[in-house]
């Protein structure tokens, strides 16, 4: 049987859209190739050195104060040396596992062939939303204003470097520095703007599956995945972790000039990262429950499927073999209507301990480590390493 479609080609999330079309006009990206380093190299170049170079040329690069002093940043590395390269190389890290999480609905045969006219619906509908001008406009305007009004500056309540808006006088009045004002138009913008892309990527990615959940899935529960053959879905919006981890960055970095330059102490930041962390998990592992109902009702009409056979097995096993109805001569010993037996319990027991939601707590914890491993650091700013090292020779040993 052949398993795909006519339009599985346009099956993909990290490329196309005007901003990836307007990236190859100006040679950024060569033809379908990633070109990763080109790309961060050229967005470093605008976002992040002429910053430098409009600091030092003012006086800020170190300023009198640590607040005053773009080198002592801790977010503006974050920004420009851990989210930018974030997000571009997600591209080669989440775009494939999406597209082989999309087309595995088809090679598993879990969307049964007289669906595949709306599966190919579906993916129209993705194509659109991607190639959308429209969508991408109003991610320009998001960025923007929220370079002015989404910031880490804003999270912690604008207490940590403000080189960016330090104001100059002149004569009576005050004016941004222009470091602050390409900061501002320009370098936050575009690492919001590709920011906003992903989600809205992942966005699509969602109202994909809410199409293909709509659809009369072939499941199966007695998969060895415990959730019906989608366990795939778990393992990939795993891979989302990535964007979570860039978001982390930038935030650790400023609380880290916080703990270091203002006497913060790190209890004081538990509600933030405990607030991204449970907005991580929902983010990318809630909309997973789509396909809760599905799984449900195949679990419930398999339960009753498999209790009957069970039912019918194991009246005929009695009725042989405790009855005494074997054919003369038949030995119990070495037949296989014990090993039968057995794997038909086994099977009945993965429908009964089948999941109704196709992601693990390993899914979870994956998610959360990658979330938190940039605040790890701070743990050392605040605790010797000598004491770290103790406490995990006493745990190993």
């Amino acid at each position: 049987m052949d398993h795909s479609i006519a339009n599985e080609n346009e099956l993909y999330f990290e490329r196309g859209g005007p901003a990836y079309r307007l990236m190859q006009r100006i040679g950024l990206i060569q033809q379908d190739r990633p070109s990763i380093k080109r790309r961060i190299i050229a967005f470093l170049a605008v976002t992040c050195l002429p910053l430098l170079a409009l600091a030092w040329w003012e006086g800020h690069a170190i300023g009198p104060t640590p607040r005053e002093s773009l080198l002592l940043d801790f977010a503006a590395f974050a920004r420009f040396l851990v989210a930018i390269p974030v997000l571009v190389i997600a591209e080669v890290v989440i775009g494939p596992r999406t597209t082989t999480a999309g087309l595995h609905f088809l090679r598993a045969g879990i969307v049964n062939s007289e669906d595949y006219p709306a599966f190919e619906r579906a993916v129209r509908r993705l194509a659109r939303l991607r190639e959308s001008l429209a969508a991408e406009l109003v991610l320009v305007g998001m960025a923007v204003i929220g370079a002015w009004v989404f910031t880490a500056e804003t999270v912690y309540g604008g207490a940590i470097a403000n080189w960016h808006v330090a104001a100059i006088k002149t004569g009576g009045s005050t004016r941004l520095s222009s470091a602050g004002l390409w900061y501002h138009i320009v370098s936050v913008p575009v690492i919001q703007f590709f920011w906003y892309r992903w989600l809205w990527r992942y966005l699509i990615w969602i109202r994909f599956l809410f199409d293909v959940s709509r659809l009369n899935l072939r499941l199966v529960p007695t998969h060895a995945d415990g959730a019906g053959g989608l366990g795939f879905l778990g393992t990939t919006h795993a891979v989302f972790g990535i964007l979570s981890f860039g978001l982390s960055a930038v935030l650790s970095g400023a609380a880290a000039f916080l703990i270091v330059f203002e006497g913060a102490r790190i209890e004081s930041f538990q509600v933030h990262f405990i607030t991204v962390l449970a907005a991580v998990e929902v983010v990318f592992l809630g909309p997973l429950v789509m396909f809760t109902p599905a799984l449900m009702a195949a679990r419930q009409t398999w339960m009753r499927q498999y209790s009957l056979l069970v039912i019918r097995y194991n009246r005929d096993f009695h009725e042989k073999w405790v009855e005494g109805k074997a054919s003369e001569g038949e030995p119990l010993l070495g037949t296989s209507d014990i090993q039968s037996l057995a794997d038909l319990g086994n099977s009945f027991q993965f429908i009964r301990e089948m999941r109704t939601v196709p992601f693990t707590l390993r899914v979870m914890l994956q998610l959360a480590v990658v979330t938190l491993l940039p605040a790890l650091p701070l743990i050392l700013l605040v605790v010797p390493i000598e004491r770290i090292l103790d406490l995990v020779t006493k745990a190993v040993f």
